[in-house]
C-alpha cells in the first residue's frame, strides 16, 4: 500500500490550505428566497452579545420547518447570546456569514447549565439537533438515523466559566449532517460535541472536559473528522466508543490524552496523517482490546512531547517505544486476517521512526470554494428553479458563461445532460433544497442507448460541485445521476442521488401542483435496477468525493469506478439501497476509501453486494461499514467480492445486521477461493497470489475418525435448534414458515408442521411439546407426535417453580437480556429500531407455557432478544448456561437468580470467553461450543482448544442422536452433523 501513502508532516504548522482559525468562509450574504435569515427585522435579533437571541435563532428554525421543512437558516456576523437550548429540527441547516463568523455565546454563569455531566438532556446543550418537530405537548425528541440534512457551518461557539455542565451541540444525526467551519472556546464546560453523526471538518475546539464524547451514533455508522484540531482539554481530547471514529489530518496539543475509549469499551477506530504535541499520558487510552470488535489503525502520526503513545494494551505484546519525539507509521491493534481467510488472533504491531525536521506541511486535499464575490446566482440568469420549467438550456448557457454559479433552493428540472466546463464550480447550501430533477417517463430518457447524466464533469477538470440532489425519476432507463471524469484535484462533496425528487415542497417547486395521493402500493411501483450508475467515475476520472448519499434503488449501482488510474478519495459515502450491487471497482487503481458504509434493505438490496472489484489495485478501504437492515429474512452470502484484483487492503472491517442475517462472509477472492468469515477485523490483505490453507485438524473432542457430514439441505436458514429427550432434532426454517424434524433412521429432515407464522427458535418441553418463538410476537405449540400447531396465549403472572425458556443464543446485545427479565423497555421511534424516545420503562411481561407443564416463554414489549435468537435454554432459578451473544461478541456463564420470576432481577453473568456467537452448547467433559463463523471449541477454563470449519456459517447448535453424541449445526441451507467424545448436556 505504499503508493497510497501519503507523507507525514510536521506537527509545528497549521495545516496549509485549511481556513485561519475563526476566518469565515462565507464573507457575503447569500441571496436564497427559499432560506430564512437570522435579522432584527424578522425575528428581532439583536446580534449584540448582551440581549438574549435565544428567541430570535428558535423562532427562525421554527420558520424553515414551517415553510420548507428541512431548509437553512443564515446567520448574519455578531454575537447572539443564548440562554436555553436551542432545537435544530430534522434537516435544518445553520450557515453563518460576513465578514467575522457569527458567534453563539454562553454567558457565564448562564442557569441550567451548572449541573454536571448528569444533566437532563434538555438543559445543558447550547444546540441540540433532534429529530422531527414535535406537534402539540409531544416531547422533544433526539435526532435519530432518520434525521438526514442537518448542519451548523461558519458559525463559532463559546461558553463562559461557570458552565460546567455546558455542551456547544449535541449532533446526534444521520447521512448529509455536518458541523464545519468553527471554533469552539468551551473553557471549564463539558465539552464543545457530545454524540456524533456524519462528519465534522474544519473544526478546533479550545478547553473542556473533553472536546468530543460520544458513543455510537444514530444509525450506527461511522463518523468522520478531518483537518481539524484539540487544544487543552482536561480529561481527553475524544472519548468515544463503536462511533466508527475516523479521523484524517487531526491535531491535538496540549491535553492528558488524545484519544480515549473507556474501560471495557470498543472502538472501530482509524486515524491518518495525525499529529500531537504535548500530551501528558498517553496519545491512545484503550478499552477492551480482547473483544473482536475492536479494531484500532492508526498511520503516521506525528508525536512531540508525548510520554506513551498506548495505554491499556499491556496484555498484548509489543508495546511501542514510548520516548517523547518520534512518527508512528503504522499503529494496528486488533484482529488479523491471513492470506487464507483465518483468523490469525489479535495483535498488535507498530512502527516507529524518528521525527526529522523534513516532516512538515502536511496540507489538506479539501480545495477551498471560490471568493464569494465570484458567485453568480442562477436566478440572475433566467433560470427558474420551480420544478415545471426546463430549466437546461438556461442552465447550459450559464456554465458557458460563468466559473463559479450559486443555486439557490429549488428544483431545478432537467431534460438532457449538463456539460461543465473544465473549471466550473456549482454551489448548493442543502441536497434536500437544491435539487436537479428528471420527470418520470421523461421521452429523452426512453430506450436503448448509452447513459444520459444529469451532470457531466469534463476529463481532467478541476471541478468543485457542492450541496446537491440528484433526483434521476422513475422509468428513465438511460438516466444516470453524475458522470465524472474530472482529475485528482477536483471535488464531489455533499451530494444525493435519490431515485425521484424529495418530498414535495411547495415552496421549493411553486410551478409544481400538489401530487395527488395514492395508495402505498401504488406508490412502490417504480423500475429498480433499470438505470445506469449514480455516480460514474470512469476512463481517468478522479479526486475528492465526500459527504455522499447515494441511495437510488432506480440505478444498477450506487457507484462505479471503472478504467481509470488516477487517484480518488472518498470520505464518507454512504451507499444504499440498489438490487444488485452498492459499490464496483472495475479495473480501477489508486483509491482510498475512508468511511464507506453500504446498506441493504429488503427488498431493495436483498440480494446485493456491498462491494465489487475486478482487476483493480492499490486501494485502500478504511472503516468499512457493510450492513444489513433487520426487514432481510433471507441470508447473503458474501458483503465483498473480488476477482484478479490485487494490493487491495481492508483496514477496520465491520459486518453487521440487526438481525441474525448480516453478511455470512465479509470478503470472499473468487480466484482462490478465499473467504474471510471474521465480521470484525482490523486488517486483510487481498493479493492476486493468495490460496485456500490445509485443513485444520480436527478437534479432538470429535471421535478419532469422525467427519463432518451434510446431513439435510435445500433450506432457507437452519435454525432454532433443540433436541428432544430421545434426541431427535428439530429445527426452523423461519422465512419458508417450516418446522423441521432430522429422522435419524432415514438419515433425512422430514416436514413436522407448515404455520402461516415465522418460527425464529424452538425450545423442548417434555413430553411432547415445542414452543416456537414467532417472528410476529407470538407463541405457538407443536406437537411432536402429530406436527399439530396452535397458538399460545401468555398470562400475566407466572406459575410456582416456572422454569424460563430463554435465549442462549443471542443475536442482540446481552443488555436487551436484562431488560427482558427485568421487564423493561425503551418507546422507540415509530419506524425505529435504534431512536429511542424515553428512558426505561417498565414493562408487562407475559408466561407462555406448554400445557400441562410449568415450562414458560417470558415475553412482551419489543420481545427482544427473543426474536433474534437462535437457540433457547430452560433455566430454573439457580441454574447456569452458556450465554453467547453475536453483538457483544462475548460468551457468558448465566445464572437465573431466585427472585428473578418475581422481582425481575437481571441474568447473573460471568464473562466466558471473549467471543460471541449465535449458539453455544457444551458436553459432559466441559467443553463449549460457539457458533461464530465456524465452530470454536473452548475448554471449561475459556481457552480456545480447537476449530471446526463449516462450509456454510453455522448459526445453531444441539447435541442430538439416541446418545446424544452427535453435534447438530444449522448452518443457513443445511444441516451438519458430526461424532463428538463426550453427549451432549441435555
Amino acid at each position: 500500500m505504499s503508493s497510497l501513502h501519503v507523507a507525514v508532516v510536521s506537527i509545528f504548522v497549521i495545516f496549509c490550505g485549511l481556513v485561519s482559525w475563526a476566518e469565515s468562509v462565507y464573507t457575503m450574504k447569500p441571496d436564497d428566497p427559499t432560506a430564512v435569515y437570522l435579522t432584527a427585522q424578522d425575528f428581532a435579533a439583536h446580534g449584540d452579545g448582551v440581549a438574549d437571541d435565544s428567541d430570535a435563532l428558535q423562532h427562525a428554525i421554527d420558520r424553515v420547518q414551517e415553510t420548507t421543512h428541512h431548509g437553512v437558516v443564515f446567520v448574519p456576523e455578531g454575537r447572539y447570546r443564548l440562554t436555553k437550548t436551542i432545537h435544530v429540527w430534522a434537516g435544518i441547516r445553520l450557515i453563518g456569514y460576513g465578514a467575522k463568523r457569527p458567534v453563539f455565546l454562553l454567558a457565564p454563569h448562564t442557569p441550567g447549565f451548572q449541573q454536571g455531566a448528569n444533566c437532563e438532556m434538555d438543559s445543558c446543550y447550547m444546540l441540540w439537533f433532534t429529530d422531527e418537530r414535535p406537534r402539540g405537548d409531544q416531547p422533544v425528541g433526539d435526532a435519530s438515523e432518520f434525521t438526514f440534512y442537518s448542519a451548523v457551518s461558519n458559525i463559532d461557539f463559546e461558553i463562559g466559566e461557570g458552565n460546567p455542565a455546558a455542551v456547544a451541540v449535541r449532533f446526534n444525526v444521520a447521512q448529509h449532517s455536518f458541523v464545519s467551519h468553527a471554533d469552539f472556546q468551551v473553557g471549564s464546560g463539558r465539552a464543545a460535541i457530545e454524540q456524533v453523526g456524519n462528519q465534522a471538518n474544519d473544526i478546533h475546539i479550545h478547553g473542556g472536559d473533553f472536546g468530543i464524547v460520544t458513543g455510537i451514533t444514530s444509525p450506527a455508522w461511522q463518523f468522520l473528522l478531518m483537518d481539524s484540531s484539540f487544544d487543552g482539554q482536561r480529561t481527553a481530547a475524544i472519548r468515544t466508543h463503536e462511533a466508527g471514529f475516523t479521523l484524517i489530518r487531526d491535531r491535538f496539543s496540549n491535553d492528558p490524552v488524545a484519544i480515549e475509549i473507556p474501560e471495557g469499551e470498543v472502538e472501530q477506530l482509524y486515524g491518518r496523517d495525525l499529529q500531537l504535541e504535548n500530551i501528558s499520558t498517553a496519545a491512545l487510552r484503550v478499552g477492551d482490546v480482547k473483544n473482536f470488535r475492536s479494531e484500532i489503525t492508526l498511520e503516521h502520526v506525528a508525536c512531540k512531547q508525548v510520554k506513551s503513545f498506548v495505554q491499556g494494551a499491556e496484555e498484548i505484546a509489543g508495546n511501542p517505544m514510548a520516548t517523547g519525539s518520534f512518527v508512528e507509521e503504522r499503529f494496528t491493534l486488533g484482529l488479523e486476517i491471513g492470506p487464507d481467510g483465518r483468523e490469525q488472533g489479535i495483535a498488535l504491531h507498530h512502527h516507529e521512526r524518528p521525527l526529522k525536521k523534513s516532516d512538515t506541511n502536511i496540507a489538506s486535499d479539501i480545495p477551498g470554494l471560490p471568493p464569494m464575490n465570484e458567485w453568480v446566482n442562477v436566478h440572475t440568469l433566467g433560470v427558474k428553479g420551480d420544478g415545471a420549467a426546463d430549466d437546461t438550456a438556461a442552465l447550459q448557457r450559464a456554465i458557458d458563461a460563468h466559473n463559479v454559479l450559486f443555486f439557490p433552493g429549488g428544483r431545478y428540472r432537467l431534460s438532457e445532460s449538463l456539460h461543465l466546463r473544465r473549471n466550473t464550480v456549482l454551489i448548493g447550501f442543502s441536497p434536500f433544497t437544491t435539487e436537479f430533477v428528471l420527470k418520470d417517463s421523461d421521452p429523452n430518457f426512453q430506450g436503448a442507448g448509452p447513459a444520459i447524466p444529469l451532470l457531466v464533469a469534463p476529463r481532467g477538470g478541476t471541478n468543485i460541485v457542492s450541496g446537491f440532489g440528484f433526483a434521476t425519476g422513475n422509468a428513465n432507463p438511460r438516466a444516470a445521476g453524475v458522470e465524472w471524469l474530472a482529475g485528482p484535484h477536483s471535488m464531489l462533496d455533499d451530494a444525493e442521488f435519490i431515485r425521484g425528487r424529495n418530498q414535495y415542497v411547495h415552496a421549493l417547486e411553486p410551478a409544481v401542483p400538489a401530487p395527488v395521493f395514492r395508495a402505498p402500493f401504488e406508490r412502490m411501483q417504480m423500475q429498480l435496477d433499470a438505470q445506469y450508475p449514480s455516480l460514474w467515475v470512469h476512463d481517468g476520472g478522479g479526486g475528492i468525493f465526500r459527504g455522499v448519499w447515494s441511495h437510488a434503488g432506480t440505478a444498477k449501482a450506487g457507484l462505479l469506478i471503472q478504467n481509470t488510474s488516477t487517484p480518488g478519495v472518498i470520505y464518507q459515502f454512504s451507499c444504499e439501497h440498489h438490487m444488485r450491487n452498492e459499490v464496483v471497482l472495475d479495473h480501477a487503481a489508486n483509491w482510498r476509501i475512508y468511511a464507506l458504509q453500504t446498506e441493504e434493505e429488503n427488498p431493495e438490496g436483498a440480494n446485493a453486494v456491498a462491494v465489487e472489484l475486478h482487476g483493480s489495485q492499490h486501494v485502500l478501504f478504511a472503516n468499512t461499514y457493510m450492513y444489513r437492515v433487520s426487514r432481510n429474512v433471507l441470508p447473503k452470502p458474501y458483503a465483498a467480492i473480488a476477482q484478479d484484483s490485487s494490493d487491495i487492503a481492508f483496514d477496520n472491517v465491520k459486518v453487521f445486521s440487526q438481525t441474525r442475517l448480516s453478511f455470512d462472509n465479509s470478503v470472499f477472492e473468487q480466484t482462490s477461493g478465499v473467504e474471510v468469515r471474521a465480521h470484525h477485523f482490523v486488517h486483510f490483505a487481498l493479493t492476486n497470489n493468495m490460496r485456500r490453507g490445509a485443513p485444520l485438524p480436527l478437534p479432538a473432542v470429535f471421535a478419532p475418525k469422525a467427519a463432518l457430514a451434510q446431513v439435510a439441505t435445500g433450506f432457507s436458514n437452519a435454525s432454532g435448534l433443540t433436541a428432544d429427550d430421545a434426541g431427535n432434532v428439530y429445527f426452523t426454517d423461519a422465512a419458508m414458515h417450516t418446522i423441521y424434524r432430522y429422522d435419524e433412521a432415514r438419515h433425512a429432515a422430514v416436514v413436522l408442521a407448515k404455520t402461516d407464522l415465522s418460527p425464529m427458535v424452538l425450545g423442548f418441553v417434555a413430553p411432547s411439546t415445542l414452543l416456537a418463538v414467532n417472528n410476529e410476537r407470538s407463541v405457538s405449540r407443536i406437537d411432536t407426535s402429530t406436527g399439530v400447531v396452535s397458538a399460545v396465549s401468555g398470562v400475566p403472572a407466572p406459575k410456582p417453580g416456572t422454569i424460563l425458556l430463554l435465549p442462549v443464543g443471542l443475536h442482540n446485545e446481552i443488555a436487551q437480556f436484562d431488560w427482558m427479565l427485568e421487564r423493561k423497555g425503551y418507546v422507540y421511534r415509530r419506524g425505529s429500531n435504534t431512536a429511542r424516545r424515553s428512558a426505561l420503562l417498565s414493562e408487562p411481561r407475559d408466561f407462555y407455557y406448554a400445557p400441562d407443564s410449568n415450562t414458560a416463554i417470558m415475553a412482551g414489549g419489543t420481545w427482544r432478544p427473543l426474536l433474534q435468537s437462535s437457540q433457547l435454554a430452560a433455566f430454573a432459578v439457580g441454574a447456569r448456561h452458556y450465554v453467547t451473544d453475536e453483538d457483544d461478541e462475548r460468551t457468558w456463564i448465566g445464572e437465573l437468580k431466585p427472585g428473578t420470576l418475581e422481582a425481575g432481577e437481571k441474568l447473573a453473568t460471568q464473562l466466558f470467553a471473549e467471543r460471541g456467537g449465535t449458539s453455544v452448547v457444551t458436553d459432559e467433559a466441559g467443553n463449549v461450543y460457539i457458533a461464530a463463523g465456524q465452530v470454536y471449541i473452548y475448554d471449561h477454563d475459556g481457552r480456545q482448544t480447537g476449530i471446526l470449519e463449516v462450509p456454510e456459517r453455522p448459526t445453531s447448535l444441539c447435541f442430538g442422536g439416541s446418545d446424544h453424541r452427535t453435534l447438530f449445526i444449522g448452518a443457513r441451507g443445511s444441516l451438519y452433523a458430526i461424532r463428538a467424545v463426550a453427549a451432549g448436556l441435555k
